[in-house]
């Protein structure tokens, strides 16, 4: 039997696997984690387009450098509490890998638990 533990590497938290944990979280329950990864996302999206303005409006490049830093303390904030709190609930596991199976068996249970099915 192979092992297909699908896991994500938490230091390569990259826009795919952001992606990986929104479909991992997506069932009707709590979507905390899902819901941060979207919200990370987001994020770095602003931090790209905020990049794109300087080069597009070069006389405001002051302005748009500073939301560059400002959103790059937001996606610092942001990951680090995404990271917390699968800690917290032990869908990291002792390699730093964030465990997407084990999050999908999570966010399932939980929806078969409010559906009083499970």
């Amino acid at each position: 039997m192979t092992d297909t533990k699908q896991t994500i590497k938490i230091s390569d938290v990259s826009d795919e696997a952001l992606v990986e944990i929104c479909r991992a979280a997506e069932v009707v329950a709590c979507e905390c984690p899902g819901y941060l990864a979207r919200l990370l996302r987001q994020v770095r999206t602003f931090r790209n387009y905020t990049m794109t303005c300087i080069e597009q409006f070069p006389q405001d490049a002051e302005t748009h450098f500073w939301l560059a830093e400002q959103g790059a303390k937001v996606e610092a904030l942001l990951h680090q509490t995404m990271i917390e709190l699968m800690q917290k609930e032990e869908l990291i596991d002792d390699s730093e890998h964030i465990l997407l199976d084990k999050l999908s068996e999570r966010a399932r249970a939980t929806a078969l638990k409010q559906l009083g099915i499970g």
